[in-house]
């Protein structure tokens, strides 16, 4: 009996698999950029486990006497990770047109770029016992508060300096796009129409503090990030594609499917910073999915409301806002709306996020 094998089969028993190693395929990814991948891994289920070292003290000894024993505490981080997809359908005839695969494979890499960034900085974290999709950048707790930039840069060399305390050495800033306009638009005094971060028309090199600026949607919107990459590590797989006209053999069409697998975590938070700018609102959209009772919370800046009933008035979701102990109060804060819709403008930079599980009904909480 003949061996079967992939070259005598038909193509649906063996699809065209490529598997590329994310630097080439979506060099852009702010992970690669501004963490330390530490390993590769498959499933939901399984994990890299990294471990550290937390130092331990020196200090003196008089000449002669005994050394006394470190015991630096051997440590490990654990990280999840979490699947990125994007399934294109096309019919055969459009697929096999001059640079229709090269075109495709450009806009793949790019909508996996912007998924992977988007994840990276700014996920949810997943509420127990899931421990997938990992917590984006800004939702692990314990990062500095470096404050806000209002008409210097002063609130980020206190920043900065807080980081160093804590043995950070800062290799990137992230921000967002309006909040790296913001800093563009500081003048070097109050009559002056010379940016601090350069003169004339000419764009501004993207460095602050002589770190290297990366500007991407991803950032919420009036936020920066200072970053150690040295304090993230990731789990980083490749990029896989696979082409099949099989699995749509009914429509005489063509699947491309892209898949990446990766995660990071936060080993030291107390290396991470984040400072927001002033006068840079954005407007939420904010849903209760319809719930029929319970309740929710939102948080800014990393302060949590009290609980906001499931048909609380947009006065009573203003007023739990204004509570916050973040240097706003009410005329700060814009809410419209009613019985669960809202559309919430914060009074400046920082992530509008929340909590629904105490709803009950609905489709559950939903920011945009």
């Amino acid at each position: 009996m003949a061996t079967i094998t992939t070259t005598l089969s038909a193509s649906g028993w063996s699809p065209d698999v490529t598997e590329v190693a994310p630097g080439d395929a979506v060099p852009e990814a702010l992970i690669l950029q501004t963490s330390t991948v530490a390993g590769d891994v498959e499933g939901d289920a399984v994990a890299v486990h990294c471990v550290y070292v937390d130092d331990d003290d020196a200090g003196f000894v008089p000449e002669g006497q005994t050394i006394s024993e470190a015991t630096p505490n051997l440590a490990q981080c654990t990280v999840f990770t979490g699947k990125i997809a994007q399934l294109v359908r096309l019919s055969r005839e459009q697929y096999s047109h001059v640079n229709v695969s090269e075109q495709l494979s450009v806009s793949v890499s790019r909508a996996v770029t912007r998924a992977a960034n988007t994840a990276y900085v700014a996920q949810p974290a997943p509420v127990s016992p899931a421990v997938t999709p990992p917590a984006g950048l800004i939702h692990i707790p314990g990062l500095v508060d470096c404050g806000t930039v209002a008409d210097d840069l002063d609130a980020l060399v206190d920043g900065l300096a807080v980081l160093a305390g804590n043995y950070s050495a800062p290799t990137h800033i992230l921000t967002a796009p309006d909040a790296w306009a913001a800093l563009q638009k500081l003048k070097t005094g109050d009559t002056a129409n010379t940016s601090l971060l350069g003169a004339g028309t000419t764009e501004a090199q993207r460095f602050l503090f002589n770190l290297p600026v990366l500007v991407d949607p991803a950032v919420p919107s009036g936020t920066g990030i200072i970053i150690d990459r040295t304090a993230i590590v990731s789990a980083v797989g490749p990029v896989t594609v696979a082409v099949s006209d099989q699995a749509a053999f009914s429509s005489d069409s063509v699947l491309i499917r892209c898949t990446w697998r990766f995660g990071a975590k936060i080993v030291r938070p107390n290396r991470i910073g984040l400072f927001y700018l002033d006068d840079v609102t954005h407007a939420y959209t904010v849903s209760f999915g319809g719930a029929t009772s319970g309740n929710a919370t939102l948080t800014w800046r990393g302060r949590a409301t009290s609980t906001i009933a499931y048909n609380a008035s947009a006065a009573t979701v203003k007023a739990a806002l204004a509570a916050l102990d973040d240097g706003h109060d009410a005329a700060d804060w814009t809410v419209t709306g009613s019985a669960g819709n809202y559309v919430v403008t914060t009074p400046a930079g920082g992530a509008l996020t929340g909590d629904g599980t105490g709803l009950t009904g609905g489709t559950g909480l939903t920011i945009t």
